[in-house]
């Protein structure tokens, strides 16, 4: 039997949650999305997801901000992928500093796909 992870998407673009929910199709994960900080962490909180991807810029509060809110929660920290239009080195940094994984838009859905299953180990 193949594990099924967990996934939120914090993404207020619903064409680049387009993407990424084509990009994820094919391995074993059940995707479930928010479009904006405090509806993503609520939807965290109540599915507890092995992996959150995070966009930076969101209309009500930036992605940094959503991290921090995970600290409030009574979860297990899941894996973090940023994925963030945000290309300067400060944002990177951040990145580095709070322990995620760091992509850019655009990207290509193999790369993305390929990142999420080597950041949950699937094989």
């Amino acid at each position: 039997m193949t594990d099924l992870y967990r996934v939120v998407s914090v993404e207020d673009d619903l064409g680049i949650y387009g993407i990424i929910e084509a990009s994820l199709r094919k391995l074993p994960v059940e995707l479930r999305h928010a479009t904006n900080g405090r509806e993503g962490l609520v939807l965290i909180g109540e599915y507890q997801p092995n992996l959150i991807i995070l966009d930076i810029s969101l209309p009500d509060m930036n992605g940094w901000d959503v991290l921090q809110g995970l600290d409030k929660l009574s979860i297990i920290r899941p894996e973090i992928i940023v994925l963030t239009a945000f290309t300067n080195p400060t944002h990177r940094l951040i990145g580095h500093l709070q322990n995620v994984t760091y992509m850019n838009k655009p990207f290509l859905p193999r790369e993305l796909s390929g990142v999420v299953s080597e950041v949950l180990g699937i094989q």
